[in-house]
């Protein structure tokens, strides 16, 4: 080959692999994040004060709300903003995310984080969790789906 042709080459892999290496750096700095705030929405869902005023003033799963993606017809903070609890329609919405995470992964305190995926929508770039459990004795799997908001993670599904 020659040094013309070389070149160009050696600086095309160099560049890339840098572009490749901060890919990588931020895909292991966000599977990080996400799991972290899973693991933390999952105990916000499961230990519920209640005594705690607010609890008795807003309802039970209200500090839930900062870590749920609002989902609903205002399409100006759709899938851009985290819910309200104190909008009832949102509220509902945040109380249904941990039923449905108090009847999955936290029936099993030790569940798995199995993989990390990204897709890109039109939503945006979703950050999924494939998670393993078990209920009853079976082994059952979840992939919950994070949006990054701001400088935060946000649930905003559950398959």
């Amino acid at each position: 080959m020659k040094k013309r042709t070389l070149y160009p080459l050696l600086l095309l892999l160099l560049c890339g692999s840098t572009t490749w290496s901060a890919r990588a750096q931020n895909a292991v700095q966000d599977s990080g994040q996400v799991a972290k705030t899973l693991k933390e929405l999952c105990l916000v869902c499961r230990s519920v004060d209640f005594k705690d005023p607010q609890s008795q003033q807003l309802g039970v799963f209200y500090k839930a709300a900062k870590y749920v993606v609002y989902r609903g017809d205002d399409k100006t903070r759709s899938w851009k903003d985290f819910a309200n609890y104190k909008v009832e329609a949102e509220r509902k919405g945040v109380d249904e995310v941990c039923l449905r995470i108090n009847g999955t992964v936290n029936r099993d305190t030790n569940f798995k984080i199995l993989r990390y995926l990204i897709e890109k929508e039109s939503e945006g770039t979703w950050h999924i969790l494939m998670v393993s459990y078990d209920k009853k004795g079976v082994t059952k799997q979840a992939a919950f789906a994070f949006l990054k908001i701001g400088d935060r993670f946000g649930l905003g599904d559950i398959d």
